[in-house]
């Protein structure tokens, strides 16, 4: 094995694992919803999730989108295929829901935004790659604190929290993958994981300490309490979820791990696949209805192990080639 080789295999089953470790608790987080409010010990989980796994997901799609621009040339088949997805998953949840598929088809206030947030994002390329890291991290980082004065949380085109989001897609894309492997290898990131296990048991100890913040973590709610509150909460918020992703990247082994591993080569169809399952089960079954989900021991039991079940079972299924086909489809022949 040559020495470029050996260094990076170990690089991307670091991310592959990090991406494993995320995509189980994007599953864990959505098979949660419906009792989080009910069950306390599935609150205090659910709290903790929701500070930090979004914006690391949506950072690691940043850190490799390089190819979403190069050459002067934007990869508009790529955005394509995100938008076809996108609204297909909308329009499949959407019918299980049992809801009318106008307007839901365009509000996008569950999963699938997250597909339309990347054909957004992929679009954005060209500018950020025009502008220096610095300019480029500060002016989005800038739109998205300003962003909480309007009020789209009806998830209308994924909008809100595409500008949300988007300085944590921006530092991916402007980062060197390499930097990151780096980084987590640097003794201080020990300080984060120690703040991050602080503030967890903050939550642990005190249900009600993150509620003056934590509408911030969703990324569609508008500043509800004026606009400086909102932003100090806004950057209250970011700044947990920093301390918190450095923590997962410190904590996440670098090496092999078979169901890490399968599971961040599998995300795109694990994100989609769980949560019409979680549909399935909320609105055509009478399983978040039982009254064994509220218990804090039984209840939370249940849950994780259903979890579980829907990681395996969606990563198993052989899918991954299909996804992958619809996301390099060639919709436009004569571009990428």
């Amino acid at each position: 094995m040559s020495t470029a080789t050996a260094h990076s295999k170990p690089r991307i089953e670091l991310y592959d694992n990090i991406k494993g470790v995320l995509i189980v608790l994007v599953v864990i987080g959505h098979f949660m919803h419906p009792v989080h409010n009910d069950n306390p010990v599935i609150s205090a989980g659910f709290d903790i999730i929701y500070l930090f796994h979004m914006p690391l997901f949506v950072f690691m799609s940043g850190l490799f989108a390089k190819g979403a621009y190069r050459d002067g040339k934007l990869a508009v088949n790529r955005i394509i295929s995100y938008l076809v997805l996108g609204f297909a998953y909308q329009a499949a949840l959407v019918l299980i829901n049992g809801s009318a598929l106008l307007p839901k088809l365009f509000l996008f206030s569950s999963a699938p935004w997250y597909l339309i947030a990347m054909a957004w994002w992929y679009a954005m390329t060209p500018l950020l790659a025009r502008v220096r890291p610095a300019v480029g991290i500060a002016a989005s980082s800038a739109i998205a604190l300003a962003w909480g004065v309007v009020d789209l949380s009806s998830g209308l085109l994924a909008i809100s929290r595409t500008l949300t989001f988007l300085p944590w897609f921006a530092c991916g894309y402007y980062l060197d993958p390499e930097r990151v492997a780096h980084i987590r290898t640097s003794r201080w990131l020990w300080a984060a994981v120690a703040v991050a296990a602080a503030i967890a048991i903050a939550r642990l100890a005190d249900p009600t300490i993150y509620d003056w913040f934590f509408q911030r973590v969703y990324g569609d709610t508008p500043y509800l309490a004026g606009t400086a509150l909102g932003m100090v909460e806004k950057v209250v918020a970011t700044g947990i979820s920093v301390m918190f992703s450095l923590a997962v990247i410190k904590l996440t082994p670098a090496g092999g791990h078979p169901h890490l591993l399968a599971l961040g080569q599998r995300t795109l169809q694990v994100y989609v696949l769980h949560r019409l399952l979680r549909a399935a089960l909320t609105f055509r079954t009478p399983f978040y209805d039982l009254p064994i989900l509220l218990d804090p021991v039984w209840g939370t039991l249940i849950i994780l192990a259903i979890s579980a079940l829907a990681c395996a079972a969606c990563a198993a299924l052989p899918l991954q080639n299909a996804f992958n086909r619809l996301m390099r489809h060639a919709w436009l022949r004569s571009v990428r």
